[in-house]
This record gives structure tokens, sequence and C-alpha cells, in this order.
């Protein structure tokens, strides 16, 4: 699951880094064909590029990670022992299980909807009847409703525009079949489902959406269809509703924007420099993996018992930050499981209404071994003493590794005593 989050976290990064370069750079220019390639190119490389050398962004997460734990007291696993109960794993809450919970969730209802879409299209289709214009085969809509394209399918209400009108909304639609426009509106329309909580996924979803329309538009007009009565063929077909989102539509929402791109001045060529602006954005997220794959220094720091942390000399190492943290013999269930099965609460301190949480600090050598367990945090005595005898009792663990090599690694683990009520 971390390296899922880690791959999320680049990708989502490098789109948001091209839309804004998109916005301050390029949007107001009229190279309507190079854009579109922009668009494609930015998100395949953004869905690609974090695989390059996923590892060294590892290293940067569990860093963060277990610094976090060792000097908040935060970030492991929890454990909690009730009296004359035993531990159950309600008692711990991970934030990136319920975060990943959440995604899952918000990327299932967008599926439902884009199937709800998708089976939308087809109902169209059926209902429709299919007549062919021009040579071109058409699907003719039998209620009102805006012209739209789907792939190589053509929705038009062929009865609703006067022969000029349909003329120039075949040839729209035409160009958005020939130049397989759906194909983007679909990638557009994933990105959308998987990666549903960045906002500028859906704001560059926007911006290709009108483009294809620009470049209809263009292609349209290049074709000696009358610029001013194009225009009013629009105005009067704002007011039909849309039917999906995932079509390519005659009309979409911004078409003020639209008429103003079809009245704007061609940029001039010398403008072609700006989008050179991009391959740097390229070079510096390829760079960012390579600086961090090519350190050769893990940082490497251990925690007293004040929460102090310091450098261990070369000849002794032990690590807090690794890429890969020792586990308990089975996983954090197996382990959980252990520490029911063999806490025992004081008798005494049940007696005294003692419970808290003892944040315990151990070495999982090289070995699998557990040494050096200490407090770092306690309650009382009596609990400290216990959750010190709980962590010597323990089997060995499986090592963890860093760069492929078995290290010994500083563990924190909290453990709660709490009294049933």
């Amino acid at each position: 699951m971390e390296t899922l989050f880690i791959y999320l976290i680049k990708a989502n990064i490098s789109l948001a880094f091209f839309y804004l370069v998109y916005v301050v750079l390029l949007k107001k220019d009229t190279f309507i064909r190079l854009k579109r390639y922009i668009f494609l190119a930015a998100i395949v490389f953004s869905l690609v590029y974090p695989f390059f050398t996923i590892e060294a962004w590892a290293n940067i997460f569990s860093f963060t990670r277990n610094r976090y734990a060792a000097e908040v007291i935060m970030g492991q696993p929890s454990f909690s022992l009730l009296s004359g109960e035993s531990l159950t794993e309600n008692n711990f809450i991970d934030w990136k299980n319920i975060l990943f919970l959440v995604m899952v969730a918000g990327t299932a209802f967008f599926i439902v909807r884009f199937t709800w879409q998708l089976i939308t299209i087809l109902h169209i289709k059926r209902k429709s009847v299919p007549k062919r214009i021009g040579g071109q085969n058409v699907y003719h809509l039998s209620e009102e409703m805006m012209p739209f394209s789907f792939f190589k399918w053509i929705f038009i209400d062929t009865e609703a525009h006067s022969e000029e009108e349909l003329r120039q909304i075949l040839m729209h639609e035409q160009i958005h079949v020939r130049q397989w426009h759906s194909l983007d509106s679909m990638l557009t329309e994933l990105l959308c489902i998987f990666f549903w909580w960045n906002p500028f996924v859906w704001l560059m979803k926007k911006e290709i959406t009108i483009n294809l329309e620009y470049l209809a538009d263009s292609e349209t007009l290049r074709k000696g269809v009358n610029s001013r009565d194009y225009q009013y063929h629009l105005l009067r077909l704002t007011y039909h509703e849309t039917a999906v989102q995932i079509v390519n539509n005659f009309n979409v929402s911004q078409l003020k924007q639209r008429i103003m791109m079809m009245n704007k001045t061609k940029s001039p060529s010398r403008k072609l420099v700006k989008y050179i602006a991009v391959l740097p954005l390229f070079v510096l997220l390829v760079t960012a993996n390579s600086v961090y794959a090519q350190k050769n220094e893990p940082a490497k720091t251990t925690t007293s018992p004040q929460d102090t942390t310091k450098k261990i000399g070369q000849t002794n190492e032990i690590f807090v930050v690794v890429e890969k943290q020792p586990e308990f013999p089975g996983g954090q269930e197996a382990l959980m499981k252990y520490i029911s099965e063999n806490i025992h609460y004081p008798i005494e301190a049940q007696k005294k209404g003692i419970q808290g949480t003892v944040i315990c600090n151990f070495i999982v050598r090289k070995d699998g071994s557990i040494t050096d367990a200490e407090v770092v945090r306690g309650v009382d005595p009596l609990l400290d003493e216990e959750a010190i005898r709980l962590i010597n009792s323990m089997p060995k663990w499986q090592p963890g590794t860093q760069r492929g090599k078995v290290v010994d690694v500083r563990f924190t683990l909290p453990i709660i005593f709490r009294l049933q009520k």
C-alpha cells in the first residue's frame, strides 16, 4: 500500500505541475493542435515516470513516517489491552487504511457514474433511428438533445435543424470522429475516476474538453463555413440538453470561450518557444527521482529515552530509516495476537486503577532478535515493567533491510493498557 501511495503522490504532483505550466504559459495561445499533444504527453508521462526509481521515493516516505513515530510517538501500530478481555483489531487505527478506504469509495462511486454514462449512450443508440446523411451514418435522436459523437457514432436530431445547420453540425462531429477525440475524453474521464481527489485533474479535464472543441471549430471554419453563421448556430443550441459528460458535444458550456477563440488572431510562430518550457519540467521530475536514488548515505538516527535524536557511528549503524521495515513473523495481525495472548495486566495496577500508554523502543537486530528494549514514555513502573517483559519475550522478527542488506533497526511500539469500564 505504501508503494501505491508513493505512486499516487508522484503522478498527481506531475499532473498539477503540468496544468499550472499550461495555465501560466500556454492557455492563451492558438496552437490548439500542439496543445492536444502536450496534454496527452503530460498525462502519459505522469502515469509512467513514477515507476522509474520508486524505491528512492519509498525511502523519503519511510523517513518521514519513522522520524514522526520516533519523535512524536505516533504512526506505529498501537495495541490496547482491556482487563479481562483479549486484544482486538478494532483498537488499531491506521490512517493509511482509512485514507485508502476513502479513496476506494470515491473511485467506486465514479466508476458507477462512468458505467451509467456508458449505459445511457447505449440506451440512446438503441432508441435512435439510423440514417445516412451526406455519405455519413448518423443516429437520429428521438428526443430533443444536443448533437454529440462518441467514437464513430454521431447523434443528431435531424429534424430540428435546417439543411445548412445540419451540414455544419455534421462537419463538426465528423472532425471529432476522424481525429479520435473520444480517446482524449475517455482518458481524462479515467483520470478523474482514479484521481478524483485531485482538483487539478478536473481542471485539466475541463481544458482538454474545450481544446477538443477548439480543434473541431477550427477545422469546420477552415472548410469554408461562415464564421458568423456558425456562431449563431452554436448560440441557438445553448438551451439543448447534454446527453452525458463523456461524449463530444457540438456545444459545451464554455460557449463564450469558443467564440472568442474563433475570432482570435493567430498566435505568431515565435510564441512556440514557450512550449520548450515544458521540457525542463520533464527533466526536473525525472532528475528528482535520480537524485534520491543516487544518495549513498541513508538517514541514520536513534532515539534516546529523552526523545532526542543523534547520529550513530559508522562502525555500529542502527537505522531508523530503511527501505524494508522489520516485521513480526506473520505480520501485524500476528503481532496483535501475540500481545493479546502473552501480556498480563498487573493485578496491583488494576486495583489502583492505573492505565495509559507505554511507549517502548527496541532494536531488531540483523538476526531478528530483540535487544535494548526501553521505555521512552512510561505510565507507572508496574505497566512499564510488563511492557518491557513482553517485548523481551518476543520471538525473532524478520529483520529490516537497507539497499538489499540486512541491518539493525530501532523500532517504536506503543502499548495501551486500558481498564474495562
